[in-house]
C-alpha cells in the first residue's frame, strides 16, 4: 500500500495502483465532485465487519494514470468518535487493510464557509499528506458576497494546488483532474500556540527524534518523517524537525489513534509525556483547548488573507488576521431571511407537516394515472401470452402465481420513484439538515438525540439504510436507541399495502382524505417511535442526551443528475426484489395454494350442491369450488391452523397466510392476497369486497371477511409490526449479536398484537 507522505511525485511505493482519497466535512458536496471524478464507474458496498458505508470508483488522468478514488466518511477532524469519523481517520493514517493509504488526498473545501472546512486541512498537513483542495461552492460563496482567491490559499497552504470548482455543474474537475499530479505536502505552519505549549512540543519533539534516530518508533503511518521528502519550503531538517513536533502535538492532545499506540507504550515517551502534562497542568493549561485555538486562529488568518467582501458593507482588510465583527445593520442575506421562516420553532414546524402531506396528496394524485397505464399493460402482457393456452398447472402459474403476484407489487413502482424523488429533492435542496433541526426539539424531549432524525427521516424509504446511518451518531446508547425505532417508520415496501387498503376500502373518499389517512399512518409510527424511544432511554439506555451541534448546509438547487440517479437507483431495488424476492414467493405461495387438487368427485359434488342452491349460477357454482380448493390447499390448511391466533383480531387464514409471507418482504402480502383471490376475481379491489365467511364458520357465514375496520387494523399492523428479516440482519451485524433484533422481533410485533385487538374488539362493540 501506498505511503501518503513520502514524495511529491506520482510514484507509488507500495500500492500497484494509484489511489486517491475523497475527504471533507460533511454537505461540503464531496459526493458530488466523487459522482462527476468517477461517473458509472463506481461501487458501493460496506468496509468489512462495519456497516460504514465504502465507495471507490475508477478515473483516468490526464497523463494516463489509472487510479482507484475512494470516497471517505464526510468528516469535521481526524479526532474521530462516530463509526464514520473512524473510517476516514483510519484511511488517511493507512490503519485499514482493505483499503491502501491513499497517494493523494483531495480535501473537499465549502468556499462558502471557509473556516469551518480549513480545520480539517490543518489536520491533513500535520498528517503529512499529499493534497489537492477542491475549493467547491464558489458559485454560493459568490452570492453571499464572499470571493475566495484560490491562488492566495494556495500560497498559505505553501503552494497545495487549490482548485475552484462547481461540483453540481461539473465545473472545474478537469482541472482538478490535471492537479493531481501536482499534489505536494504542505510546510507544517507555525501554529500560534501558547509560548509554554511550544516549548513542550520542542522537548517532546526532539526527544522523538533522538528516539527514532536510535531505535526507531516503528509507527510508519504516524506521519513521521522519512528520508526524500521534499519540503515545500525551509530545509530539510526544519521540515523534519517539525513532523517530530507534529506528532508531539497529537500525542499531547491525546490522540488515541492506532498509529500512535506503538508510540504511546514507550517507555521514554511515557515519562517525556506525563512530564509535561503536569507542567502544563501546573499552570491550567489544557492541550487540547490550546491546540484547537491555534488552529482556529491560523485559520482566520488565512481566511483573512484569501477573502474578500463583494459587500461594501461588510468589506474586511485582506491583510487583517482579526475575523470581521457582525454588523448589526448589515442586511441580512436570502438564505437567513428564508431560515427565519423555515426553522421558525411554530411556523417550521407547520411548514415540514405541509411539505409532507404534499409528499402524500402527490404520491396518490400524480401515480394514479401511471399505475392505472402499467395495470392495462400487464393484464394485455399476460393475455398475450396465455391466449392460446389450454386449461392447466402451467397457465395457472403464469396467469395467479407470476402476473397476479408479481404484476400486482410492480404496479406500485411509480409511487416508490415519487417517494425517493422528493425525499432527494429535499436532500439534495438542504432543506432536510433544518428539518433535522426542528425536529430535535421534539426528539431531545423523549431523550433522543438531534442526529436520530436523518436515520429516521431515512428509514422512510427503507429502514436498512436507517439503521446504517446511525453510525453518525456517537453515543453508543443514542445509536441503539434509534435503531429499535427506525423500524417503526413507515418504509416503501409499505407502500403497496397501504395504497391497496386505502385504494379499496376507503376509496369513496378524495385524493386529500386518502393522503390524510396515509399521513395519519406515518404520524402513528412516529408516535409510536416516540413512546418507545422515551421508554427505553429511561429503562433500558438511561443516560443524558448530549448537545446537538449541526451544520446546515447552503441552500442550492438540486443536482438533476443525482436526483435521477437516487431514484434510479432506489427504483430499480425494488425491481430487483420484484423479480427475485416477490417472484419466489409468488411462485411458493401460488404453489401451496394450488396444491393438493381438491379430488375431482368432490368438486364435482361441491359444484352441484352449489348449483342448486343459487339457482343454476354457474359464476357462483365455480366460486365455491374455488373456495373449498383453497381450503383444501398447503396454505389453507396451513391458514387455518393459526387462525386462532389471529382470530381475536378480525383476521381470517387468507390474511394470516398473508402476514405470514410479509415477513420476507412487505410488499409480499399483496402477491398473496392477489394470489389468494385470483381464482374467483381478476379484480383484487373487488375480490376483497365481495369475500365472505363460508357456512363453516357459523354466526359469521354469508358476513363480509374485509370491512373498513379490518382494514384499518391491517394497517396499523403494518405501521407496527416487525415484519422484514433483512432490517434484523443489519440490525444484527450493526448491534453485534442476535440480542436486539430477537427484542426488537418480540416488542415490535407484541405491540402490534396488542393493539390491533384493541382496535377490533373496541370496534365492534361501538
Amino acid at each position: 500500500m501506498a505511503v501518503c507522505c513520502d514524495a511529491n511525485s506520482n510514484t507509488t511505493t507500495r500500492n500497484d495502483v494509484f489511489t486517491i482519497a475523497l475527504a471533507g466535512n460533511p454537505n461540503s458536496g464531496k459526493t458530488t465532485i466523487f459522482n462527476a471524478l468517477t461517473g458509472l464507474r463506481q461501487k458501493v458496498g460496506n468496509y468489512p465487519g462495519i456497516t460504514v458505508e465504502r465507495k471507490v470508483g475508477r478515473c483516468r488522468l490526464p497523463d494516463g494514470t489509472d487510479a482507484q478514488i475512494v470516497d471517505l466518511p464526510g468528516t469535521y477532524s481526524l479526532i474521530s468518535r462516530s463509526p464514520d469519523e473512524v473510517v476516514a481517520m483510519e484511511v488517511l493514517r493507512g490503519l485499514r487493510k482493505d483499503t491502501p493509504q491513499p497517494d493523494v488526498v483531495i480535501v473537499v473545501v465549502d468556499a462558502s464557509n471557509l473556516q469551518r472546512n480549513l480545520y480539517l486541512v490543518s489536520q491533513l498537513i500535520e498528517l503529512g499528506c499529499r493534497m489537492v483542495v477542491a475549493l467547491n461552492m464558489v458559485d454560493i460563496a459568490a452570492r453571499r458576497g464572499i470571493a475566495v482567491s484560490a491562488q492566495e490559499l494556495s500560497n498559505q497552504l505553501g503552494g497545495v494546488p487549490v482548485i475552484p470548482v462547481v461540483g453540481h455543474k461539473g465545473e472545474g474537475i478537469e482541472q482538478l483532474k490535471a492537479a493531481i499530479s501536482s499534489a505536494r505536502v504542505a510546510p507544517m505552519p507555525d501554529w500560534p500556540l501558547p509560548e509554554p505549549m511550544k516549548e513542550e512540543l520542542t522537548i517532546v519533539g526532539g526527544g522523538l527524534a533522538i528516539i527514532d534516530s536510535e531505535e526507531g518508533l516503528d509507527a510508519p503511518s504516524a506521519g513521521l518523517p522519512r528520508d526524500g521528502l521534499a519540503p515545500a519550503n525551509g530545509s530539510p531538517q526544519r521540515e523534519r524537525l517539525d513532523r517530530y513536533r507534529a506528532i508531539a502535538e497529537r500525542l499531547l492532545v491525546g490522540d488515541s489513534a492506532a498509529d500512535l499506540a506503538a508510540i504511546a507504550r514507550r517507555e521514554p515517551v511515557v515519562s517525556m509525556l506525563t512530564s509535561a502534562h503536569q507542567r502544563m497542568e501546573q499552570i491550567g493549561l489544557d492541550p487540547m483547548e490550546a491546540d484547537v485555538e491555534a488552529h482556529y486562529r491560523w485559520i482566520e488568518a488565512v481566511t483573512a488573507r484569501c477573502t474578500k467582501s463583494i459587500d461594501a458593507q461588510t468589506t474586511t482588510t485582506p491583510a487583517s488576521t482579526e475575523t470581521p465583527s457582525p454588523d448589526s445593520s448589515r442586511k441580512r442575506s436570502l438564505s437567513e431571511r428564508v431560515d427565519s421562516v423555515l426553522v421558525h420553532r411554530v411556523w417550521g414546524l407547520l411548514i415540514f407537516a405541509a411539505i409532507m402531506a404534499s409528499l402524500f396528496v402527490s404520491i396518490f394524485w400524480l401515480a394514479d394515472p401511471i399505475m392505472g397505464a402499467i395495470e392495462d399493460a400487464i393484464s394485455a402482457v399476460a393475455g398475450a401470452i396465455t391466449e392460446n393456452m389450454s386449461d392447466g398447472p402451467l397457465k395457472a402459474l403464469i396467469v395467479d402465481g407470476i402476473f397476479a403476484g408479481v404484476g400486482g407489487v410492480v404496479v406500485f413502482v411509480p409511487q416508490i420513484a415519487l417517494l425517493f424523488l422528493f425525499l432527494s429533492i429535499l436532500e439534495d435542496s438542504g432543506y432536510l439538515a433544518r428539518a433535522a433541526f426542528l425536529m430535535d426539539r421534539l426528539l431531545s424531549r423523549v431523550g433522543l438525540h438531534g442526529k436520530s432524525f436523518i436515520p429516521l427521516l431515512s428509514s422512510f424509504a427503507c429502514a436498512i439504510p436507517g439503521v446504517m446511518a446511525t453510525r453518525t451518531i456517537e453515543n453508543p446508547k443514542d445509536r441503539l436507541a434509534t435503531i429499535l425505532v427506525a423500524p417503526f417508520m413507515s418504509c416503501s415496501a409499505r407502500l403497496p399495502v397501504y395504497t391497496l387498503l386505502i385504494g379499496v376500502f376507503f376509496a369513496q373518499y378524495s385524493a386529500m382524505a386518502k393522503a390524510g389517512i396515509m399521513l395519519s399512518l406515518y404520524a402513528l409510527g412516529i408516535v409510536a417511535a416516540v413512546i418507545s424511544a422515551f421508554i427505553f432511554k429511561r429503562v433500558l439506555l438511561r443516560g443524558p442526551t448530549p448537545a446537538f451541534i449541526l451544520e446546515l448546509p447552503s441552500y442550492k438547487l438540486p443536482q438533476i443528475s443525482q436526483v435521477a440517479r437516487t431514484v434510479w437507483v432506489n427504483a430499480f431495488e425494488f425491481l430487483r426484489r420484484a423479480g427475485t424476492i416477490i417472484f419466489s414467493m409468488s411462485v411458493l405461495l401460488w404453489a401451496i395454494s394450488y396444491y393438493p387438487r381438491l379430488p375431482e368427485t368432490q368438486a364435482a359434488s361441491i359444484y352441484a350442491e352449489a348449483l342448486a342452491q343459487n339457482d343454476g349460477d354457474e359464476e357462483a357454482a365455480e366460486i365455491a369450488v374455488a373456495a373449498a380448493q383453497q381450503h383444501y390447499s398447503i396454505a389453507g390448511r396451513f391458514g387455518h391452523a393459526i387462525e386462532p391466533l389471529i382470530r381475536p383480531l378480525g383476521y381470517d387464514w387468507k390474511i394470516g397466510v398473508g402476514l405470514l409471507g410479509s415477513f420476507a418482504a412487505r410488499e409480499v402480502f399483496v402477491s398473496t392476497m392477489a394470489i389468494t383471490y385470483a381464482s374467483s376475481d381478476d379484480d383484487l379491489g373487488q375480490a376483497m369486497l365481495n369475500d365472505t365467511y363460508p357456512p363453516s364458520y357459523g354466526e359469521l357465514a354469508g358476513k363480509p371477511v374485509w370491512t373498513p375496520l379490518i382494514a384499518s387494523s391491517v394497517l396499523v399492523w403494518f405501521v407496527l409490526a416487525m415484519q422484514c428479516m433483512s432490517t434484523l440482519a443489519v440490525v444484527k451485524r450493526e448491534t453485534g449479536g442476535w440480542k436486539w433484533p430477537l427484542f426488537m422481533l418480540v416488542y415490535m410485533n407484541a405491540l402490534a398484537y396488542i393493539v390491533c385487538l384493541a382496535i377490533y374488539q373496541v370496534g365492534i362493540r361501538l
